[in-house]
């Protein structure tokens, strides 16, 4: 699988045009919600995110492990959830000005973007990493239409599986859902 490096998102509407374009070629998407421990409540922004996007909760658990990020800290909660990726979760996605706001306190950590069980769109925000995997070149010509810099970064990348149907029977009928309603 080829990686490529997310360079930049210069204006307010192509980070916008790059959240619509990704919730119209993905299966679902991640964010990180963070607390500093486990009696800690979410703050403010960070319940507003889960709550909006509570319709579309597919699983979350916590983690210390996620597309391209390993924290040691045991101490902290970092609760990965995953939701489908429905367009009526693009105003709430677009609620941040650029991909790299993806980050704590003000809103949840490390937006990502997978199909067909992978991540093809990994964020590590507070690292201002974002990379696309992918062997389709069209994916990213479609990107760069859109004003998204992006450019290789090397070949044979690893990839981020994540298998919900283990963690959710309902996971594969809304993606099929997903597929046959958009034909």
């Amino acid at each position: 699988m080829n990686e490529y490096y997310v360079e930049t998102m210069k204006t307010k509407k192509i980070y916008d045009d790059f959240i619509y374009h990704m919730l119209s070629h993905s299966d679902f998407f991640s964010v990180v919600y963070y607390r500093l421990r486990k009696d800690s409540p979410l703050n403010k922004y960070l319940k507003e995110y889960k709550k909006a996007l509570r319709p579309y909760i597919l699983h979350a658990e916590n983690a210390h492990k996620w597309p391209n990020m390993e924290t040691w800290d045991k101490r902290s909660v970092y609760r990965l959830a995953f939701y489908y990726a429905d367009m009526k979760c693009y105003d709430i996605l677009i609620r941040v000005n650029d991909i790299f706001e993806w980050d704590y306190p003000r809103a949840p950590m490390d937006l990502c973007f997978y199909k067909d069980g992978y991540c093809w769109f990994a964020l590590t925000a507070h690292e201002y990493d974002a990379f696309v995997y992918t062997n389709n070149e069209k994916d990213i010509q479609e990107l760069r239409e859109l004003g998204v810099t992006v450019e290789f970064s090397e070949d044979n990348a690893r990839l981020f599986h994540y298998d919900l149907e283990k963690e959710m029977n309902h996971y594969r009928t809304k993606i099929l859902n997903k597929k046959n309603s958009s034909k």
